[in-house]
């Protein structure tokens, strides 16, 4: 059965675990960070979220080439669609 000495030993030993598992985890994030900021693959400024969807408004519009937003390209139509039969299901 377990006492309350051994519940308190198996809580503080799993929070020392978390603990140095996060310090770890940081130290690892912050070095890939600062490799990709060296690499200029990071962005140094930070950005609140209005300037963050006006610049991912620019790339996209960049991206699609100028056709206008909404456009469908390269679709091809559905036999149903197009008044054709659906396999198994003669008319």
């Amino acid at each position: 059965m377990n006492t309350p000495q051994t519940m308190a030993l198996g809580w503080g030993s799993l929070i020392v675990a978390a603990g140095v598992s996060y310090y770890f985890a940081r130290q690892n994030i912050n070095e890939r960070r600062k490799l990709q900021e060296d690499a200029g693959q990071r962005p140094s400024e930070k950005l609140d979220w209005r300037a963050r969807i006006a610049q991912e408004e620019k790339q996209a519009e960049g991206a699609a080439g100028g056709s206008p937003e909404g456009t469908l390209v390269n679709v091809k139509p559905s036999p149903v669609a197009s008044g054709g039969s659906r396999p198994g299901h003669d008319t």
